[in-house]
């Protein structure tokens, strides 16, 4: 089950016994991970001036634990996680894991005792506010949640801040934030107004500010007898009121915090014939997007080494899917645009809760990375937006060079080097295929339908065309090497015949691809009939004489659909759902 909330502090004062004051002062509660939760953590602090052993203490409430022989140290930290490994794969440093439990979603009593049973820290946390929370940045945003100060009182919540440092890396794309084993971001309990007016000699200093919505307004009274009145009593066009009353020659401070944008007007009322009067303007505020929006083909530009010169940038991208997963544990594959510029997509372990589908067109975010001289973007999140899309043609290449690195292609007049390549072991294996003049390196990966299919032999006087995603795997710079033609699935071998056959329409089209029942040919001749020819070249239907092909009853996968008319006919792929 995932936790959603819960903390632990305390303060220990030392006025009766040795062990100094420790203070729970960082929690890390609901990491913003996929599933379990294997992140959450705890930071205890030595406050006082002595070490502190806290060998048989162990946790009453809560979670579960019993320490150690281990002491803090006067002035340092000690880290308890919920999973030691993951801590430290991720944060890289060391923890101890508790036994049992997690942080909880809805508030709970925490409690430590020493090691005759006596609790010294017992806390009954809530999930309320003044406590931070999901609007703040916390619970499954990123942020940990810090005391402002060892000594603040640690059951008001509003003496616990989000942490502001940023830990340079990403979850789920959520920026991380915390300071675990060290000083806290957090150094100040007191609210920190964004924007301070001074009031006094009967004016506003300064009269007129400009502020984003959700700031913070402090007013200052450096002397005399003033106010705040902005009330839409006083001001009616105010999009909300407010203001501190009655005026008072106190050395008051007002906070008033802007939630809707609009104009304000305001005034000392004693002195507002004099020109106490001031505005506030409360704009939209500037969102900075962690993942803006960028081509493929601005992204995967590479130097004359061959490194891309976006690596590390963080980016969302959209494209269409090309073939399937290659990393059932996560997520490999590509996405290319209209003009047939593409890259790779990897996640490691996390498939966002989306399943490959070529033809969806999707939006990805993520940072810009390079494995092997190949370009992929290193996933943050994946969005669905449409499916069905058309596929675009291939490229006949000649030659595999880094422009048409995840592009379509495909290669002509092939035959193999040596067939005993097709091994069909291991998590895929290499092919080398030759045209005559050029040797290709051909990877068949374990997760397609051809790892499994067995080598495809062209009869004699025949060649085959293969198409399929460039990818390149050159583990040394410069990366200008290693090209290698991954097809998507046993329709990427296609058997051709040596004399070019005579084309019936160039523009025929056929709509829509990819199709579940009826399928409609555009073209301008009228065919004699039209053939359905699956992967393995056998045909599966015939109609004749109409230009609508009912495919509902032919299974799911990649066929061909043949338009013939006299000695002439147009070949198209189409991806049957």
């Amino acid at each position: 089950m995932k936790k959603f909330f819960t903390a632990i502090l305390a303060i220990l004062w030392t006025s009766y016994i040795s062990y100094g004051q420790i203070v729970i002062t960082e929690i890390s509660y609901n990491p913003p991970e996929s599933g379990t939760d294997s992140l959450e953590y705890l930071e205890l602090f030595n406050a006082g001036t002595t070490n502190v052993n806290l060998k048989d203490y162990k946790f009453t409430k809560g979670v579960e634990f019993t320490f150690p022989e281990i002491s803090i140290l006067a002035g340092k930290f000690l880290i308890l996680s919920v999973k030691e490994s993951a801590f430290m794969n991720v944060y890289g440093k060391t923890s101890l894991q508790w036994t049992a439990g997690a942080l909880n979603n809805g508030g709970e009593v925490i409690a430590i005792a020493d090691k005759a049973g006596t609790e010294f820290i017992s806390v009954d946390l809530k999930d309320l506010p003044p406590w931070p929370g999901l609007a703040d940045g916390t619970d499954g945003e990123g942020r940990s949640i810090e005391l402002c100060n060892p000594l603040a009182a640690p059951s008001n919540g509003a003496n616990w801040k989000v942490s502001v440092k940023d830990l340079g890396f990403q979850i789920n794309g959520k920026q991380i934030y915390g300071t675990p084993g060290e000083a806290n971001s957090i150094t100040q309990c007191e609210a920190v107004p964004d924007h301070v007016v001074e009031v006094s000699s009967n004016v506003f200093t300064p009269k007129d500010i400009t502020i984003d919505a959700g700031q913070t307004v402090r007013w200052v009274n450096k002397g005399g007898t003033h106010n705040i009145n902005g009330t839409q009593a006083t001001f009616s066009s105010n999009p909300e009121g407010f203001g501190n009353g009655a005026a008072s020659s106190t050395a008051w401070t007002y906070d008033f915090k802007f939630t809707k944008e609009g104009l304000y007007n305001y005034r000392c009322d004693p002195h507002a014939s004099f020109g106490m009067v001031g505005t506030v303007t409360v704009k939209s505020p500037v969102i900075v997007d962690m993942f803006p929006l960028r081509s493929i083909t601005s992204v995967t530009t590479v130097n004359e080494n061959g490194v891309v010169d976006s690596l590390n940038v963080n980016c969302t991208l959209t494209g269409v899917v090309y073939g399937v997963n290659l990393r059932p544990a996560g997520l490999q594959f590509t996405i290319i645009d209209a003009n047939n510029n593409g890259i790779g997509a990897f996640s490691n372990s996390s498939t966002f809760d989306y399943t490959v589908k070529e033809g969806d067109e999707v939006e990805i975010k993520g940072k810009v990375a390079q494995f092997n001289g190949f370009t992929q973007l290193e996933l943050a999140g994946v969005k669905k937006l449409t499916e069905n899309k058309t596929l675009v043609i291939p490229k006949t290449v000649t030659t595999f060079t880094e422009v048409d690195e995840s592009s379509l292609v495909t290669v002509n007049d092939l035959d193999y080097v040596d067939v005993a390549d097709w091994t069909g072991a291991g998590s895929g294996f290499n092919v080398r295929m030759t045209n005559g003049t050029t040797v290709f390196t051909i990877r068949i990966d374990n997760d397609v339908d051809l790892f499994s299919s067995g080598p495809i032999i062209p009869i004699a006087g025949k060649k085959l065309q293969v198409t399929g995603l460039l990818g390149q795997f050159d583990s040394s710079s410069p990366f200008s090497e290693g090209y290698q033609l991954l097809p998507r699935y046993v329709a990427d071998f296609e058997i051709i015949n040596g004399l070019e056959e005579l084309e019936l329409d160039a523009t025929m089209t056929l709509y829509p691809n990819p199709v579940t029942n009826i399928i409609t040919v555009k073209t301008d001749s009228q065919p004699d009939q039209i053939l359905v020819i699956n992967s393995q070249g056998q045909t599966v239907y015939i109609t004749q004489s109409t230009l609508e092909v009912d495919m509902s009853a032919i299974p799911a996968g990649v066929y061909f659909l043949k338009a013939i008319k006299g000695d002439k006919s147009s070949t198209l792929k189409v991806i049957k759902l």
